[in-house]
């Protein structure tokens, strides 16, 4: 059962994009799970019609590649597959990831999808300094799962955006800002999104603890969480700056 888990949570993020909203038989695109958990009677349902996205993990791939019944439905509605996806890449490692990444060639041989397209994601996959550092790493260890090249440049990353505007002030004048808005009693707090956005400690705020540039590319990332008691040191030494 641990398995599916994945494929169970996938299930879900399809219900709501691809059948919620739609008249029921008329949806865009169809999607079946098809693992352990699914009966005999449900399976040979989705063999009878293949649907457009089959949600599976890799140990019923590799029945679904032996059985001849699967053969016949599954394996022949597939031929020439556009794309592959192994969500939670990080997890196949060591002699399981020698199993799937010799798996996945076998499926493309069978499907005889010279051109299919793999995708793996991960949220915790790759390490290094910079991103840059990272796409190689992350580009390496997908090459020798899918048995394709990956170039660094095709690993995407998470890509974060400010939500307040750049405080791009010398510290003295910052601190003055941060001073004014933290020392009046008497300020009025924000009511609309774009007050919020401007306000000078909101913005201290996300550029300190929320989001940082990568040195080398300016590119944003995740600033190093800090607990509240540095996060009011940090800021103590702001307004200290000018006022000592």
């Amino acid at each position: 059962y641990p398995m599916n888990a994945l494929a169970n949570s996938q299930n879900g993020e399809l219900e709501k994009f691809l059948k919620a909203g739609f008249p029921e038989g008329e949806e865009p695109v169809t999607f079946k799970r098809y693992t352990g958990q699914e009966g005999f009677q449900e399976r040979d349902t989705i063999m009878a019609n293949p649907p457009d996205i089959l949600l599976t993990n890799y140990m019923m791939l590799e029945l679904i590649l032996t059985r001849p019944q699967e053969r016949r439905s599954l394996i022949r509605a597939a031929q020439g597959l556009r794309f592959l996806v192994m969500d939670e890449l990080h997890t196949y490692r060591g002699r399981q990831g020698s199993d799937v990444a010799l798996l996945l060639r076998r499926v493309r041989e069978t499907l005889h999808s010279e051109n299919l397209l793999m995708v793996g994601t991960s949220a915790t996959m790759g390490g290094g300094r910079t991103f840059a550092d990272r796409q190689a790493r992350v580009a390496e260890v997908a090459t020798r799962i899918f048995g394709t090249t990956v170039a660094p440049e095709n690993v995407i990353g998470e890509t974060l955006q400010r939500a307040t505007i750049e405080l791009a002030l010398d510290p003295e004048v910052l601190a003055q800002a941060l001073r004014d808005r933290v020392g009046n009693a008497s300020f009025d707090i924000p009511r609309t999104f774009d007050g919020f956005r401007r306000d000078p400690l909101s913005a201290w705020i996300e550029q300190t603890f929320g989001v940082r540039p990568e040195a080398e590319s300016g590119r944003l990332e995740r600033a190093q969480p800090l607990t509240l008691e540095q996060a009011g040191q940090l800021l103590n030494r702001e307004l200290i700056t000018v006022f000592g």
